[in-house]
């Protein structure tokens, strides 16, 4: 890795730590004044515990439903992994329209050894007892212990793919848009946005620690919004 390789990853681990600060309804008020209101996932991704987060860019997963059962493939497939760059988030489509476990525990034990850092799965995962004691962030949509192996198959890798939406019926994930999840749900920030979502968010959750105070002093309330109005 040359410097401008570990220059670019130590700013992206920054701005990560950054956003792991952050939470969703401050994220999803500056998307939405920045006229992106659509950015929010399905209400039904959720994390497999309330304490994960998930903060990074995507490293996008495509699938499809399948009634093969090619092992030789499946390795091939599996390798795919090895071109994540540190951090990333890793994030699977929909795929199938079968309830079955899109991801789990040595799919995260890969992942993170690649440069992980949380998984959004816009299906099931399983071995959900062994991923809360990782302590590795994952939100799906459901729990299951049903095998993909000849069900399910990952095609390709770092291309757009769409995940079940909030207020639509999907939003498009472009490889590198950031990925911000808490217990609230999750959103995607357009790539060319993140700096600015992030910054706007940072002066908004100061003003809102300042309100915050004078709320608990006994302010009046009228006077308090009027004082720390956000635009």
């Amino acid at each position: 890795m040359d410097s401008s390789q570990t220059a670019e990853t130590l700013s992206m681990e920054r701005i990560c730590e950054r956003y792991r600060q952050l939470y969703g309804g401050a994220i999803y008020d500056v998307l939405e004044s920045l006229g992106y209101p659509d950015q929010v996932l399905s209400p039904e991704i959720v994390p497999m515990a309330p304490d994960m987060k998930l903060a990074g860019p995507a490293f996008t997963m495509k699938g499809t439903p399948t009634t093969e059962r090619d092992e030789v493939g499946r390795m091939t497939r599996m390798k795919m992994v090895c071109d994540m760059t540190y951090p990333c988030i890793e994030v699977r489509d929909r795929g199938t329209p079968y309830n079955v476990a899109l991801y789990g525990e040595l799919s995260a034990t890969s992942a993170r050894a690649h440069g992980a850092v949380g998984a959004l799965v816009d299906g099931g995962t399983r071995d959900t007892t062994h991923l809360i004691a990782m302590g590795f962030p994952v939100f799906a949509r459901y729990r299951t212990p049903v095998e993909a192996f000849g069900r399910y198959m990952m095609l390709k890798c770092q291309v757009p793919v769409s995940i079940s939406g909030g207020l639509k019926d999907t939003v498009e994930v472009k490889p590198g848009d950031f990925i911000f999840g808490d217990l609230d749900g999750v959103m995607v920030i357009p790539k060319d946005l993140i700096i600015q979502v992030l910054t706007e968010c940072e002066r908004i959750i100061g003003l809102e620690n300042q309100a915050r105070m004078d709320f608990a002093r006994g302010d009046d309330p009228t006077e308090v919004f009027k004082r720390y109005r956000r635009l």
